[in-house]
């Protein structure tokens, strides 16, 4: 248990910096410009999720600080978190490498190849906090 509480402290930092690579992107994918093609209600759901995404992103981020131990802990509700990050950083991965457009990865591969391996390191300390018997 004690080897992972550092991955997970960690894993805690790696979260805060994918939040707060969401002050870049919105000028980076032009948001302003491509967000007045749509209708304001899909407007208002695309920032909202947006928001939301952050947010979870940082409570996530604030598990892994205050909670390593629990979450290392390889108890009831310590196991269902750790497979729900997971499981959500595991999914993150596919859609990184499978669903956004290539030509857009290409253009931009010292993020595309960053946000993976942070995605995959991601997925590979909490699926072993999730496995982990205490």
């Amino acid at each position: 248990m004690t080897h992972l509480i550092p991955a997970i402290q960690f894993a805690g930092l790696v979260q805060v910096l994918i939040a707060f690579a969401n002050i870049f992107i919105p000028k980076k994918l032009a948001y302003a410009e491509n967000l007045k093609k749509l209708s304001p209600i899909v407007r208002q759901v695309f920032i909202v999720h947006s928001v939301y995404i952050v947010w979870v992103l940082l409570t996530f981020s604030t598990l892994c600080f205050l909670y390593p131990s629990e979450l290392a802990s390889g108890k009831g509700l310590a196991r269902f978190m750790s497979s729900w990050m997971a499981l959500f950083w595991g999914i993150r991965v596919f859609i990184q490498r499978f669903y956004y457009d290539d030509a857009a990865k290409k253009l931009n591969r010292p993020a595309d190849i960053g946000f993976t391996l942070a995605f995959l390191f991601l997925a590979g300390v909490f699926a072993t906090a999730a496995m982990w018997k205490s």
